[in-house]
Order: structure tokens, then sequence, then C-alpha cells
């Protein structure tokens, strides 16, 4: 399998962004499209590509950073997890996902052995998710996934992502996706750089 090319990085990966709402940022259609999208992630990715996978980069009780505390209410220290998500032997997708230790221990919810799983195939599976509204960012050219993103593409442009809270047994998690230079979000015609 060709995903071996790409250097995996170390974690945590992600920095801080400025998370917006969508009208505060000028997207194309098809930025529209893939940032505003409602439902599962995962099962997007793996209508348009003939191969899905995950891989994970880390999950572990960290100090989230100012913005994240603040968004979660003040916590000190959540579980981040942090993955690649693939499509076609391409990484597509990296996101990060915060959660309470009482999450990932929660039999119910399964976060402990994901591993190279998909969080949101699980979520989406769950009769009492409720999904809250999206934001989204573009993403510096100094930041570390815009640097993985110019060293396994030689792209050398912004990127954007989206970010939501989840809610499922008792339970919030907070999940930001980044698109990468491979994915549909920038094959628009009329896209910016």
């Amino acid at each position: 399998m060709t995903t071996e090319f790409y250097a995996t990085p170390a974690f945590p990966v992600s920095k801080a962004l400025q998370w917006t709402p969508p009208e505060q940022l000028e997207l194309t259609p098809t930025q529209a499209d893939w940032l505003l999208y409602e439902g599962s992630l995962t099962e997007r990715l793996k209508q348009v590509g003939q191969h899905f996978s995950v891989k994970l980069l880390g999950q572990q009780l960290l100090a989230p950073n100012t913005e994240e505390k603040r968004r979660l209410k003040g916590k000190d220290q959540a579980v981040i997890r942090e993955v690649l998500l693939y499509c076609d032997e391409k990484p597509w997708v990296f996101a990060r996902s915060l959660f309470s230790p009482s999450a990932e221990n929660a039999n119910t919810l399964n976060l402990q052995k994901l591993g190279n799983q998909s969080l949101g195939e699980s979520l989406f599976a769950r009769s009492d998710l409720h999904c809250g509204h999206i934001e989204v960012a573009e993403v510096v050219l100094t930041h570390p996934v815009a640097q993985l993103n110019q060293q396994w593409f030689g792209q050398n442009q912004r990127l954007l992502g989206r970010r939501r809270m989840f809610s499922t047994s008792g339970e919030q998690l907070l999940v930001s996706e980044i698109f990468l230079q491979p994915s549909s979000l920038y094959s628009s015609p009329n896209k910016r750089s």
C-alpha cells in the first residue's frame, strides 16, 4: 500500500485555528459543498473514492489549546485524537477530536478501541447523536498541517477546515477536519489560492 510514502508526523500535530461562522469566509460552491456537508464525512469519502482508510497518529490525555479549552467549557485536560483520512491511498483530511476521559472510558462509545477505525462512522451510527453548528477556518501556511500539505504535495496554498461539536450518550466531542490538497474541495475551477 502506498500510504507509507507519506511520512508520519509527530503527535500532536495541530495547533490553534481561528474558527468563524461559514458566512464570514468567501467560499466557492465546491468548498461550501464539502465544508458545510451535514452528514458523515467518512461516508462521503467512501462514496467519492474506491478505497477509504484511517491512520491513527495518536490518542492521549493532553492539555487542549486555549481556544479549545474555552470551547470545552474550561476543561484543563482532554483526550486528543488525531488521524489522517485516506481516500484512494492519499491523505485527504487531517482530523483532530477532543473528548473527556469519561467519554473515552464509556463502553457505549468504544473510543478506547477505535485505533485505525473512523470516529465519524461510530458517531453517525448512534441514534442519540446531536450535531452542533459548523464553524470554518482558513489554515495559514505556517500551521503544521499546512506544512505537511506542502511537504507531501508541494502545494503552498491556504487550506480550509471545519469544526463542530457532537453530543451523544451524555458526552461531547469536538471534531475538526482540515482538508488536504488531494481532496475534491480544491478541485473547483474558480478556486482561490
